[in-house]
């Protein structure tokens, strides 16, 4: 998972421990499972882009997307990687036209690896700039599963890793 903030991430960890256990994260819930490098992800991993370490001079994720579409990439040429959880913070504070570089890079990542599944939620409102049933839509239309809120998308993760792993046996 690749959030651009911490609350969604530590939500997602949460909601994925029950099935899971705990997962590497920069931000995990356990220290036992603090990633060594956070460029480097392990077995399951969730990762808060925005904390410290990637906003240390630079835009938040929620405007500046150039981290987390490099990670995508990264991400997508790992043959392990079977699904890539996202977040999309819409908003006033948040990149006037997110979709401009996220769908070309799942695009791109879609090249690399076909069977890859793209799973987001997006928080924000019809109200907002970029208007939410519009950005839905069009993630909808590139194949991604549109989850209603943070915790379902984290659940479809939760149901796909482990029906992927009972697969696997």
């Amino acid at each position: 998972g690749l959030f651009s903030g911490g609350t969604l991430c530590d939500e997602a960890q949460l909601v994925m421990k029950d099935a899971l256990g705990f997962v590497y994260s920069n931000t995990p819930l356990c220290e036992k499972y603090l990633l060594v490098n956070a460029n480097q992800s392990r077995e399951h991993t969730l990762i808060d882009m925005g904390d410290d370490e990637f906003t240390r001079g630079k835009p938040h994720p929620m405007i500046d997307f150039s981290l987390r579409l490099q990670r995508i990439h990264r991400e997508a040429a790992d043959p392990e990687v079977a699904v890539i959880l996202l977040d999309l913070v819409l908003g006033y504070g948040s990149h006037p036209d997110p979709l401009s570089e996220l769908l070309p890079a799942i695009e791109k990542a879609r090249m690399v690896n076909p069977s890859v599944l793209f799973i987001c939620a997006v928080c924000g409102t019809d109200g907002d700039p970029q208007g939410r049933q519009k950005v839905t839509e069009k993630l909808a239309g590139a194949g991604v599963e549109v989850m209603p809120s943070n915790a379902a998308a984290a659940l479809l993760a939760n149901q796909v890793i482990v029906s992927f792993n009972a697969n696997q046996r």
